[in-house]
């Protein structure tokens, strides 16, 4: 039995409590808010195959339901987009409960929680993790220190460079995001349609959108800069003028969340250490939704420890988790990193000319949001993208940016093409590097 420390109550840290305590070890999760505080306030959407694949049962009152997005276009000259609706259905569960029912099924499988306790650095031995510091219970000496703390996790920022797991926050790495319900004026229209998302002509801004529930409207506010109040108000009293059903009551969230999106991190593990959920970036970087990423991901590291028989936890035997996480998740997030990375290139009338002209249109929007990109391999697809590719080169506005996509996702394969199935030292490095220099290079500031 190992002493195993999970840093940060984050969804993906949780799930791999509960299995590795279920296992036989002995592990504690120490989480810097409140019990009661735990989860943002508000609903979010995530793969029904989630818990089947971590192998945990959902809860029964978990909702299903579908997403029908419709894109709004700065330019109202322009008609919006609604995805065609599936039959794929999703989890609309509320963050807190989820949290909190995570956190219940953590304390049945002996996992110990310790509330108001805020993680500091890694407590190192040479080039091992052997704990991390606390503010109220001191050092805390561990065989292995599970990474959980989200996206500017000092755990993670503390380690020394030579382990290859640290990597600057750069602009548009991150959205800063502000989410609030506010209530619905009764016997106002009906909306035409309930999942609006607003478009910025603008790519370096950000993106907000306008949910329609039953009794009450869910207002998302996503920036690639930190916005001040005044702007948010602002952004919310433009929602109130073109959403006449939209009220000015607060009556449920209101909080503020700092999420990544970007590319997985390209170092999860060194010895006696292991990043998962935010602390790792995983994060759907188009959704902004890590829940399924996150929580697969915790199983994938539970199952890595639970097959060391020696319990020695270094990156030799993580390395594992690592491969088999890019394998299944990462390669894939990455390719939608890379159209992300579009955005901040593209200017107002960039932006316009993708729907105007139907480059982009319900299809694309459909394979991107549903994460299907390998929809694009067979026949019906290739042709789709052959004539794609033709209105592009016709488009002198947006031929150059998409030339850039085009020649980035070739030289991502030959990337995807040289990870290390087995660990050396020297070969994680090398890939790492090779993997952080070509994100850096396509970055735009």
């Amino acid at each position: 039995m190992s002493r195993i420390v999970v840093a940060g109550a984050g969804c993906g840290g949780i799930v791999a409590a509960i299995k590795l305590a279920e296992g036989g070890h002995e592990v504690t999760i120490f989480e810097k808010s409140k019990r009661e505080d735990m989860g943002h306030p508000q609903t979010d959407a995530f793969e029904l195959d989630t818990f089947d694949y971590i192998g945990i049962p959902e809860a029964p009152y978990f909702k299903r339901g579908r997403n029908i997005l419709t894109f709004v276009p700065e330019d109202k000259a322009i008609a919006p987009l609604t995805i065609p609706e599936t039959d794929t259905l999703s989890y609309l569960v509320d963050r807190k409960e989820l949290v909190e029912y995570l956190l219940a099924l953590a304390e049945e499988a002996g996992v110990k929680l310790v509330f108001e306790t805020a993680v500091g650095e890694a407590l190192m031995s040479g080039n091992r993790v052997i704990g991390i510091k606390t503010d109220t219970q001191g050092d805390i000496y561990s065989d292995l220190v599970i990474d959980s703390c989200g996206v500017f996790s000092p755990v993670r920022s503390s380690l020394p460079d030579f382990l290859g797991v640290n990597r600057e926050i750069k602009k548009y790495d991150v959205l800063y995001t502000y989410r609030g319900y506010f209530n619905r004026i009764p016997h106002t229209a009906e909306p035409k349609t309930n999942y609006n998302i607003y478009l910025n002509s603008d790519g370096k801004v950000g993106f907000n959108w306008l949910v329609t529930e039953f009794e009450r409207t869910d207002a998302l506010i996503c920036r690639f800069h930190e916005p001040s109040d005044s702007e948010i108000l602002e952004i919310l009293r433009q929602m109130h003028e073109e959403n006449e059903h939209m009220g000015t009551e607060l009556v449920y969230g209101g909080n503020h969340a700092t999420i990544p999106v970007c590319q997985p991190l390209a170092m999860l593990v060194a010895d006696g250490y292991a990043a998962v959920g935010d602390s790792a970036f995983m994060t759907y970087s188009v959704k902004g939704s890590g829940i399924t990423y996150s929580m697969k991901a915790g199983a994938m590291l539970a199952d890595c420890v639970m097959n060391d028989a020696l319990g020695f936890y270094t990156a030799e035997v993580l390395w594992d988790y690592q491969k088999t996480f890019f394998k299944e998740i990462g390669f894939s997030a990455c390719q939608i990193a890379l159209v992300k990375n579009m955005l901040p290139y593209m200017t107002t009338e960039q932006v316009n000319s993708l729907f105007r002209q139907n480059i982009i249109s319900t299809e694309e929007l459909a394979i991107l949001f549903e994460q299907k990109l390998n929809a694009v391999l067979n026949a019906k697809g290739i042709q789709t993208v052959r004539e794609k590719i033709r209105l592009v080169r016709d488009n002198a506005l947006l031929k150059d940016i998409f030339s850039s996509l085009a020649v980035w996702i070739g030289k991502f394969a030959v990337i995807e093409a040289a990870f290390p199935n087995k660990y050396d030292y020297k070969d994680a490095l090398k890939w790492c590097k090779r993997y952080n220099e070509f994100f850096d290079l396509i970055r735009a500031e």
